[in-house]
Order: C-alpha cells, then sequence, then structure tokens
C-alpha cells in the first residue's frame, strides 16, 4: 500500500502550478480543523478499510496522471529535469538567461499550458476515485491528515494491510 501524501503530484505538476498561479491539488481543498483533530481511535475498522481503497485506487489515478504530466513535457523535447530548471528559473525571472533558445522557452511554455489544462482532469478523476469507494473528499483528508500526525493510526493501518495480505 502507498499512500499518497500532500504535494506527491509530480514535480512538473507543482513547478508549473508555481510558474502560472494555479493551486496545486493537495493544497486545493482544506480539512477543517474539527475534523482533523481525530484521533486513530475515532475511526472504525470499516472506514479505514474504505480509506485504505479509496487511497490505493487514488495512488493509481495519481500515478496516471503523472505519466500524461511527464508525456506533455517530453512531447516539448524537455526532460523532467530540464523543465524544472526552467520553471524555476521562470519563477526567477531568469528564464530568458537560462534557456539555451528561444525554441526551448516556446517548448517550456508548451509544456507548462498543457501541464496546467491537466491539473483539473487529474484532480477531477482522483476524486472520482476516492468517491467510488463511497468516502467524501473531505473524509479522504481527514484520515489522511491524521495517518500523517498520529503513529498509532499508522500502526492500525500497517496492521490492516498486513491481515488483508
Amino acid at each position: 500500500m502507498v499512500l499518497m501524501k500532500k504535494g506527491s503530484i509530480a514535480a512538473a505538476l507543482f513547478a508549473a502550478s508555481m510558474c502560472f498561479g494555479t493551486t496545486a491539488f493537495a493544497q486545493q481543498e482544506t480539512t477543517p480543523a474539527t475534523e482533523s483533530a481525530q484521533a486513530s481511535g475515532q475511526f472504525s475498522k470499516e472506514e479505514l478499510k474504505t480509506f485504505l481503497q479509496a487511497n490505493t485506487n487514488a495512488t493509481k489515478v495519481e500515478k496516471e496522471g503523472r505519466e500524461a504530466l511527464v508525456a506533455a513535457i517530453e512531447e516539448e523535447s524537455l526532460t523532467v529535469d530540464r523543465f524544472n530548471e526552467l520553471a524555476k528559473a521562470h519563477r526567477q525571472k531568469k528564464l530568458k538567461e537560462t534557456a539555451e533558445n528561444p525554441e526551448e522557452i516556446a517548448a517550456f511554455s508548451n509544456a507548462a499550458q498543457a501541464i496546467v489544462k491537466l491539473q483539473p482532469e487529474v484532480r477531477e478523476k482522483v476524486q472520482a476515485a476516492i468517491e467510488e469507494q463511497g468516502m467524501t473528499m473531505a473524509q479522504y483528508k481527514t484520515i489522511l491528515k491524521a495517518y500523517e500526525e498520529d503513529e498509532d493510526l499508522q500502526l492500525e493501518i500497517r496492521r490492516i494491510v498486513h491481515a488483508a495480505e
């Protein structure tokens, strides 16, 4: 089991988000403070099993989304590393100095625009994958936040995973 963590969308998505002012997926929705205060004992075993299945599905969709982002970059004859270098330069207003030529700037711009267009689609697919399991995004994020902060909940989820194997 691989838990999808906040900010785990591909580096390219993050870079494009930073360049063009679009909020990264993981930061799109916020979890109310009252929900995030739940401890591991406040989730039933069934809720945790549902969360695990939702996470598995969301992780698959996220992986497909990352592959689409990488393909958009590579379609412009850039590597992800080079795209990220150019994105960093763009944020620092040094793109012209960093790019090898105007064609590379155009390739970066085209790739970044493609990535920005893919963001809502990936976000919707991840949400659908979670909701297909009968869980709302708020419920999912509440358990995910608790998982990230609560060692007892991490242990409980590991037990569930191992029991299912």
